[in-house]
C-alpha cells in the first residue's frame, strides 16, 4: 500500500487510558452550563447529537450555531498525563513504506498534543482534523472525499486504521483497505459490517509487524 491513515483516539493508544472519559464529561458540563440543564438532560442531549450527527459538536453547530472553537476549546482541557510514549508502535510506524497521515474528529491543537504525548510527534506526513473538513465529521462521506483530496492520495492504494467500526464504511466504499481496531467497547463495534472490514486488528503494533 502507498498511503497509511491513521485515526487518533483509541487507535494510536489503549483506549484503556480512558482519555475520551475526561472529554466525555467536560462535553456534559459545557451543555448543561450553556443551556442550564440538568446533568442527565445534558447527557441525553449530547448523546442525541452524537447518534444524529456524527458528533456532539456537529449537533451543536447544526441546531445552536455554536462556535466550534469555543466547544473544542472547552472539552480538550484535560488531564494528558495518563498518557504514555509508545516506543514500540513508534518503531513499527517508522519502518512502514508510504506516507502516514492522521484522520481525526478531534481539533489539530488537541491532536498535536496527544501525539507530543505518546512519542509519535514528527511520525506523520499530514494531520487531516475537524478544523481541515469544515467541522463535518467521520463517519460523512464527503469528509473522506475532502481528505483524500487535501493529502492527494489514491483511496484504492490506501489503508485505513479505525477504532469505531462504522467509520470504516465510507473508507470501504472509496475502496480502502480498512483496518479496525476493537476496543471491546459497544461504541466501537457500533454499526459493524464484515463487508467493509477487511482486517481486525487487537492489538495494532502486532499487526503493523505482521505487514512489514
Amino acid at each position: 500500500m502507498e498511503h497509511w491513515i491513521f485515526d487518533l483516539d483509541n487507535t494510536l493508544y489503549p483506549a484503556e487510558n480512558n482519555l475520551f472519559s475526561q472529554i466525555d464529561r467536560r462535553m456534559g458540563a459545557f451543555i448543561a452550563r450553556r443551556f442550564d440543564l440538568s446533568p442527565a438532560a445534558a447527557r441525553d442531549l449530547q448523546k442525541s447529537y452524537f447518534r444524529t450527527y456524527g458528533t456532539t459538536l456537529r449537533g451543536l453547530m447544526t441546531e445552536h450555531d455554536i462556535p466550534p472553537e469555543d466547544f473544542l476549546d472547552y472539552v480538550h482541557d484535560i488531564d494528558f498525563g495518563v498518557l504514555r510514549p509508545d516506543l514500540r508502535l513508534k518503531a513499527v510506524l517508522e519502518k512502514l513504506t508510504g506516507p502516514k497521515y492522521i484522520y481525526t474528529n478531534a481539533s489539530r491543537p488537541y491532536t498535536d498534543k496527544v501525539l507530543a504525548k505518546i512519542g509519535l510527534d514528527g511520525i506523520f506526513d499530514g494531520i487531516f482534523a475537524i478544523e481541515s473538513a469544515d467541522y463535518l465529521p467521520k463517519p460523512h462521506d464527503q469528509s473522506y472525499h475532502r481528505m483524500a483530496e487535501d493529502m492527494g492520495l489514491d483511496p484504492e492504494k490506501s489503508v485505513m486504521v479505525e477504532d469505531m467500526a462504522q467509520n470504516l464504511a465510507p473508507a470501504s466504499r472509496m475502496g480502502m483497505t480498512t483496518v479496525w481496531v476493537p476496543t471491546g467497547q459497544k461504541w466501537s463495534a457500533a454499526g459493524h459490517r464484515p463487508e467493509y472490514i477487511d482486517h481486525t486488528a487487537p492489538d495494532l503494533t502486532e499487526w503493523l509487524e505482521s505487514q512489514l
